[in-house]
């Protein structure tokens, strides 16, 4: 079990956290509170990225189509296949 991740600046309370890993990353995800409601924060220990997301934000990352995940992947990952990106 990993130790808790600590609480970000504005964060007054927070649940306990969970975790989700592949072969290439791994997450913490837990639900905090802060004096403006409630977010979902996703932590990548290996590298110290973090993001506090809201209802409304989680609403469209879920109303996305898995390819522009994809591509987002790719434009993240130096990918010569990006759209947009390369010589052509």
């Amino acid at each position: 079990m990993t130790a808790e991740p600590p609480l970000p600046e504005g964060v007054v309370r927070a649940g306990e956290s969970f975790g989700i890993g592949n072969e290439f990353t791994g997450v913490q995800i837990r639900k905090v509170w802060t004096r403006q409601g409630e977010r979902l924060e996703i932590f990548v220990p290996r590298h110290g990225h973090r993001i506090l997301l809201d209802a409304m934000q989680l609403e469209i990352i879920a109303r996305q189509d898995p390819e522009r995940f994809s591509r987002l992947f790719a434009i993240a990952l130096g990918s010569e296949d990006a759209p947009g990106e390369g010589n052509g």
